[in-house]
């Protein structure tokens, strides 16, 4: 499997302009494409290739490691947190050694906004991501419901234990898992007259809003960022 590693893509885009370099110029510099540097830096999170890391410490004369340090993605869910009771049906990832501490974790195709399908049996291989403490896994969006906020296609991480940690943060975005065993991906929101009522939205406002009730969710898992795979090339 390639290797790479997270890395932020407001950093990297900012060493390009500190260099006064344009996308072209520094994909040219890099022995990129001058579309996957565009993809990196309008990614929140995006995986990079480590020959094309060694090649950007090569540039701005670092090592990779120093390299990581600058522009890597820290891992959101690195607070301390209670421990969950395992009730979930995504085991966590199994460390590896790299250039910063990252992890496996398993990878879910795809989640539907608007449409109600039981997906966990259905996996591609694993993604590598910033080491953590948290229970987290990855999905691919299925349709246009998310967007403009998730595009179709994109990799969104999520993490269990920060939902479990968290409790539901208004207006946040959640993969749900029902315990008929239909999941869902949609923004949550509580209903200040019922607390036993939840309100699921998408970003996309054409599709209407749904409401359910706790009682009829078996997992939450909060949207950490969105992972963009970078070329091998």
């Amino acid at each position: 499997m390639a290797r790479n590693v997270s890395v932020a893509g407001q950093k990297f885009a900012a060493i390009r302009r500190e260099r006064y370099l344009t996308q072209e110029e520094f994909a040219q510099r890099l022995a990129m494409s001058a579309a996957n540097v565009r993809r990196i830096e309008q990614s929140d999170t995006s995986g990079m290739h480590f020959k094309n890391l060694r090649r950007l410490a090569t540039l701005v004369k670092t090592s990779p490691k120093q390299l990581l340090e600058q522009i890597g993605v820290a891992d959101e869910a690195s607070t301390d947190g209670a421990p969950s009771n395992g009730d979930c049906d995504f085991p966590r990832g199994i460390a590896e050694d790299s250039l910063m501490p990252v992890t496996e974790i398993e990878h879910f195709h795809g989640v539907s906004a608007t449409r109600t399908e039981d997906r966990t049996a259905v996996r591609r291989a694993a993604i590598v991501v910033p080491q953590g403490t948290d229970r987290r896994f990855s999905v691919t969006i299925d349709g246009d419901c998310m967007e403009p906020k998730y595009q179709h296609g994109q990799i969104v991480v999520f993490s269990i234990d920060a939902a479990e940690r968290e409790g539901i943060i208004d207006g946040r975005n959640y993969f749900i898992q029902f315990v008929d065993g239909d999941n869902t991906f949609k923004r949550i929101f509580l209903d200040p007259e019922n607390r036993e009522s939840l309100l699921l939205k998408c970003w996309n406002e054409k599709y209407p809003p749904r409401t359910v009730e706790r009682s009829s969710i078996k997992l939450l898992a909060r949207a950490m960022h969105k992972f963009v795979m970078d070329e091998a090339c």
